[in-house]
């Protein structure tokens, strides 16, 4: 009898250990579920590279930026969807992350068969073996073509706007809340002597007389509060070969995202009736 019951008991335990089972089954196969939809629906693109760069793991969105389906790229080099200029950077951060294990960054450009170029950022993390070997590196990409082209707009305004400063026959200059010189065009060296590296981390107050940066000093602090512009402002400057220059400048307001005004942004001309005045 006292078999039976003990056959019993240990019948219900299987049993009990059994639904136990299936239930952890269950729930392992719901994460997984989870997190293959996390994978393959995520904004970012996951790619599982063999040691010598070949893939062979990649979600739908990195098969969409390197712009073929996700079967045709299992075993294909990931060097060969990088520009000739973005190999090595690769190829550096790759080597770099199994030498350390540690994380790495470099920006890819990638060079599809149509259409226009296309640019990631890419973090790399290289799994090392129990030698410290990497057995594969995993790579994490963004896509940042937008901020990019942006980039290169605003760095062709930049030039173009450098360009047209230093054709103007007026001196264009910027200041910050303290009047120190940002920037200055090369004009200076005509008003005043001095190369547009001597100026710049100056203060406008440094190129004049002690007298007239005391009178000058209040007036810009009152624009500065007020956030008003500067308008034909004239004041005494010292010319580097010696002599005073009396110059006239017209400023506008800088103003931050926080609505402060963080310095001027303007031009300073010859009086008509001098270039260079006497001591």
């Amino acid at each position: 009898m006292d078999l039976i019951e003990d056959l019993e008991a240990f019948q219900n335990e299987i049993e009990t250990q059994n639904e136990q089972l299936r239930q952890s089954q269950a729930e392992l196969a719901a994460a997984k579920d989870k997190y293959q939809n996390l994978f393959e629906l995520a904004p970012v693109g996951f790619i599982s590279l063999e040691q010598n760069g070949a893939i062979s793991e990649v979600n739908l969105t990195g098969a969409a930026m390197l712009g073929r389906e996700r079967r045709h790229l299992i075993g294909v080099s990931i060097f060969q969807f990088a520009s000739n200029e973005h190999q090595l950077a690769l190829h550096d951060c790759l080597k770099s992350t199994g030498n350390t294990g540690k994380k790495r960054a470099c920006e890819m450009e990638l060079r599809p068969k149509q259409g226009a170029p296309r640019f990631l950022h890419v973090e790399c993390m290289a799994q090392l073996d129990q030698w410290k070997r990497p057995a594969e590196y995993r790579l994490v990409m963004l896509e940042i073509t937008e901020r990019k082209e942006s980039e290169a707009r605003a760095t062709q305004r930049n030039e173009q706007y450098r360009a047209l400063v230093e054709t103007i026959t007026d001196w264009f200059w910027e200041v910050d809340q303290d009047g120190r010189y940002l920037h200055v065009s090369t004009k200076v060296k005509y008003f005043l002597g001095y190369d547009p590296e001597e100026i710049v981390g100056k203060t406008l107050f440094d190129l004049m007389p002690p007298a007239e940066a005391d009178r000058v000093r209040p007036l810009f602090r009152m624009a500065l509060d007020n956030q008003e512009p500067i308008l034909h402002l004239e004041g005494t400057y010292l010319h580097k070969g010696g002599g005073r220059v009396v110059l006239e400048t017209n400023g506008a307001p800088v103003i931050d995202g926080q609505g402060r005004c963080v310095g001027f942004r303007g031009m300073f001309a010859l009086r008509p009736f001098n270039r260079q005045a006497s001591v």
